[in-house]
């Protein structure tokens, strides 16, 4: 079997190999300046992506809101025009009664008559017929469609 070595440390102590002791300390050659330390600067890390998701929820939560309130607006519009149509249709009804009341259709039909107004029926029809004389252009050689088909392009 293999024998463990004992390891000795061998100290050869000699006369003057410690270090002296100073005496007085040595001054600095220049003015020594306190110098500030700096302060720690802690350092909040924003994620950019997550940052424009935020503003981009919040602008629609804003256009949300500012929807419903414009819709509830319209809402309360198209009440108060039912409700006028309503008035109206009655007032419309009103009139027309009244109007009937009123209007006497043979006396408009005697003065009608004694003014000379004839009726529909009795009145004489004539046919006309207007017969459009055909233009006929003349035909334009291929210089021409160019020129034209061209100034149509740029004009």
């Amino acid at each position: 079997m293999v024998q463990r070595v004992d390891v000795q440390y061998v100290q050869f102590y000699t006369q003057g190999n410690t270090a002296k002791r100073v005496v007085s300390p040595v001054a600095p050659e220049f003015a020594t300046v306190p110098i500030a330390k700096k302060k720690k600067i802690q350092r909040i890390y924003v994620d950019p992506v997550a940052a424009l998701g935020i503003v981009v929820a919040v602008a629609m939560l804003i256009m949300m809101v500012v929807g419903i309130s414009q819709l509830r607006i319209e809402h309360q519009k198209t009440a108060e025009m039912e409700q006028r149509v309503e008035q109206l249709q009655m007032e419309q009804v009103a009139l027309q009664a009244q109007y009937d009341e009123e209007c006497d259709l043979e006396a408009i039909h005697k003065t009608a008559l004694a003014l000379g107004m004839i009726p529909q029926e009795d009145a004489v029809r004539i046919p006309i017929e207007i017969e459009v004389p055909s233009q006929e252009l003349p035909r334009a050689n291929l210089w021409q469609r160019i020129g034209t088909f061209l100034t149509g392009i740029f004009a």
